[in-house]
């Protein structure tokens, strides 16, 4: 009998087989198509001219070396480039979207970015991106002093090791 029974899970557990691995497959491929939806819905269409603008902030208002005509057209150069590259960047998100979130998740992420509310965070986050990249760029000396007070207060800096530690971050924080 209990070689009879064994049997027989055996036989559905062969037949049973293909369809959970078909079951998976589709499962994937539903994840893919929805982390893709995701990423496309959460990027909304500001994201690329968002990005460009915050890489051309970003970026010193002095190239060493540049004329100010030939530092202006390396920015808009790099916040072009920034704005080209991110259907890329988006396309390669979404298979990593898809293997970390459940179909569920997906779903759900899918269905609140496709909502007003969302609709609204996505337009309203690229809105606050330059505001918020100006108020961390605003904090950073202090942010930059206090990081090299700790780090001297850990080596034990000398007097004149800390003055030029002081020095060299706030020389960062103007570039």
């Amino acid at each position: 009998m209990r070689r009879v029974f064994g049997g027989l899970m055996l036989a559905f557990t062969l037949f049973c087989a293909p369809a959970a691995l078909a079951e998976t497959r589709d499962d994937s491929a539903a994840r893919l198509a929805l982390a893709s939806k995701f990423v496309a819905l959460m990027q909304g269409e500001e994201m690329g001219a968002a990005l460009a603008q915050m890489t051309t902030m970003m970026m010193p208002g002095e190239l060493e070396g540049m004329s100010d005509e030939d530092a202006a057209k390396f920015r808009q150069v790099m916040g072009d480039m920034t704005a080209r590259m991110m259907p890329r960047m988006f396309e390669a998100m979404a298979p990593i979207y898809a293997d970390i979130f459940t179909l569920e998740e997906l779903q759900g992420l899918v269905d609140f970015y496709q909502s007003d509310i969302g609709r609204s965070m996505v337009a309203k986050s690229y809105q606050a991106a330059p505001r918020l990249a100006a108020a961390i760029q605003s904090i950073m000396p202090e942010i930059m002093a206090d990081m090299g007070n700790l780090l001297c207060d850990e080596f034990e800096c000398t007097a004149e090791q800390r003055r030029e530690l002081k020095s060299a971050m706030a020389e960062a924080t103007r570039n």
